[in-house]
């Protein structure tokens, strides 16, 4: 009996196959399966996972070469479902939280997911490029663009996708069928972001030169209006029921929250130095906001409008996405190469990922 529970022993550690050739085919690494005298960790920074001896397990982790090492846990990590995109502006690359950073092009700046992680798109204001790859990081296409592209969306429902051009002033219709740019919208100066409303009928762009945010209409692909914000609009973000829009604006340091309707800014929410990134959760209890100058991520309560809380997560935060159910918060620190993770009920840090070198900007699946 011995002997036979020692064979099988043995045929189930030949059938498990090395982590890396796992890899693609696990929705989460930690499901990753090691040999039965083996115990699974993960390189720090890249996330590439290993099997090593338990006894082993400390002096690495020490030593600052792994970064994490227990198989179950999940609690501070993506849930299955949810994936998390960056771009590593200082290294050329783009980053897939917990799983690899795939090569991309110089000075990587915005990206973009479709809702359910399966299209990454990600600009190269360096190469006026934007790359695209599916959601293992498998590069797709490499797209020209007009000159400087900066912000980037997909269609929450049509295959296509708008890319700002800072230096063209145009904004680039892209199919993301045929990854071509299939039309140029002229819109004025610099403009820098892109929000499509919930139905994918209109889409709002920041015009940094103009102190404006510029309204197009998605059928006809033209720019129909504007909207005068000042001062120096940057992000922006609606809220779920496409009745307000939100812009940081780096000249003032605010928010500007404007009712759609009447066009009009209703109030100012003042948050800390920028330039800024914003996002409204998908319930619309939440309005968040970094500031790269400074070393806080700002909360807003969204019904109040006010600021109820500024986190200290380092210094440099640009890019910030909540996770689909608004449990958690990803920030890129900039400075010390992180994505801090926030608890939103605590408004506590309760994560702190090492990335590579300036994460810039965030997508996350499930979160427009």
């Amino acid at each position: 009996m011995m002997l036979f529970l020692g064979f099988i022993g043995a045929s189930v550690a030949e059938m498990t196959p090395p982590p890396l050739k796992q890899y693609d085919s696990v929705s989460d690494i930690h499901d990753i399966k090691c040999k039965p005298h083996l115990t699974l960790i993960f390189k720090d920074n890249i996330w590439t996972p290993a099997c090593i001896k338990p006894s082993s397990v400390d002096k690495l982790v020490e030593r600052g070469w792994a970064a994490d090492h227990d198989p179950h846990h999940m609690e501070m990590m993506a849930t299955p479902s949810e994936i998390a995109f960056f771009t590593l502006q200082g290294d050329n690359k783009i980053g897939i939280l917990h799983k690899s950073n795939p090569d991309a092009g110089p000075m990587m700046t915005y990206i973009d997911s479709s809702n359910d992680g399966s299209l990454v798109l990600a600009t190269s204001s360096g190469s006026d490029a934007v790359y695209a790859y599916d959601k293992q990081g498998k590069l797709l296409s490499m797209i020209p663009v007009g000159e400087t592209p900066k912000g980037v969306k997909i269609h929450p429902h049509e295959n296509l996708a708008f890319v700002a051009n800072e230096n063209s002033g145009t904004i680039s219709v892209v199919d993301v069928n045929s990854f071509a740019v299939t039309k140029e919208i002229q819109v004025g100066k610099i403009p820098h972001n892109i929000r499509f409303d919930s139905k994918g009928d209109t889409a709002y762009v920041t015009l940094q030169g103009e102190d404006k945010v510029a309204i197009i209409d998605v059928k006809n692909l033209e720019m129909t209006d504007s909207i005068f914000v000042d001062k120096l609009p940057h992000n922006l973000d609606l809220s779920p029921d496409d009745r307000y829009l939100y812009t940081a604006n780096i000249g003032t340091s605010d928010v500007a929250v404007i009712d759609l309707d009447s066009k009009e800014i209703t109030q100012r929410i003042d948050v800390s130095a920028g330039h800024h990134g914003i996002d409204v959760t998908n319930d619309g209890a939440r309005i968040y906001v970094s500031g790269i100058g400074a070393d806080k991520m700002n909360v807003i309560d969204a019904e109040s409008l006010e600021l109820i809380k500024q986190i200290d997560v380092g210094q440099g935060p640009h890019g910030i996405r909540a996770s689909e159910d608004g449990s958690k918060v990803y920030v890129g620190v900039t400075t010390t190469n992180e994505i801090q993770v926030i608890d939103s009920k605590t408004l506590e840090i309760i994560d702190t990922i090492h990335t590579g070198n300036t994460p810039f900007w965030l997508a996350v699946s499930g979160n427009p």
